[in-house]
């Protein structure tokens, strides 16, 4: 009796077989590993480290201070009036001179002057009638005055922010408003594809949104800042930028 040999052909096909399951293998084993190092790692950019402002790339309080008070400018044009409000209106019986245009320079009186000051929110002077023969003080944005040094604190459920040793803003991930800054404030924190979005309401009405963004090579720190104030109807838009020391 003669022995048939097998055909080649299914030889070679369970050559195929064996090569293709250990491809599924290894490519089975390599998606587990990026899972797990995906729930390891923290989600989102890191900004650990110690951060000191770069001047020269941000804008300043007295650039903040034009803003401002160009944007006053134009919300008292009479072009940005209500159709029906009348420039022939009877003076208010008040003595403070802008009297009779709503939000005025006089409304002003009292916010934190940019170099000094408290640190929290843009209230207006208590007593208009004590402050008539004194100049008046712009407000500012919170934190301005103690925004130049961050030290950050971060892990996978929030962080924590030290404003030049002075504020200290703990916050979560969860996008849930908690208190912060001390007590003064109502903050909520998101991480976002690009960085991560923190609001902060103030006591007073003043609210702060900023948006963080952190270079590829982690040496640079970028916040947008939108401010909005009583003072105006529209928020005032600035940026303040930062360089890692402790790399």
């Amino acid at each position: 009796m003669k022995t048939v040999p097998l055909p080649m052909t299914s030889s070679l096909s369970l050559s195929k077989i064996a090569l293709v399951s250990s491809c599924l293998l290894l490519a089975t084993g390599w998606l587990c590993i990026r899972n797990v190092a995906a729930q390891t790692r923290p989600s989102g950019m890191d900004f650990t480290g110690i951060w000191q402002l770069n001047d020269k790339q941000s804008d300043s309080p007295a650039t903040i201070t034009r803003r401002l008070h160009a944007q006053i400018r134009r919300e008292q044009a009479p072009s940005s009036r209500p159709a029906g409000a009348s420039s022939s209106a009877a003076p208010s019986s008040s003595s403070s001179p802008s009297g009779g245009h709503g939000r005025g320079m006089g409304g002003m009186g009292g916010g934190h002057g940019m170099g000094g000051g408290g640190r929290h929110g843009s209230h207006d002077a208590k007593d208009q009638s004590s402050g008539n023969s004194a100049p008046h003080k712009d407000p500012t944005p919170p934190l301005l005055a103690d925004d130049a040094l961050l030290n950050i604190q971060q892990d996978r459920k929030g962080m924590q922010v030290d404003f030049n040793n002075t504020d200290r803003l703990d916050t979560r991930f969860d996008g849930i408003t908690r208190q912060s800054l001390n007590g003064s404030a109502q903050v909520r924190t998101e991480l976002t594809p690009d960085g991560m979005q923190v609001s902060m309401t103030f006591d007073d009405g003043t609210r702060l949104d900023q948006a963080w963004v952190r270079s590829a090579d982690g040496h640079h720190l970028t916040v947008t800042e939108t401010w909005t104030t009583a003072n105006v109807e529209e928020p005032i838009v600035f940026q303040r930028s930062y360089d890692r020391l402790d790399l």
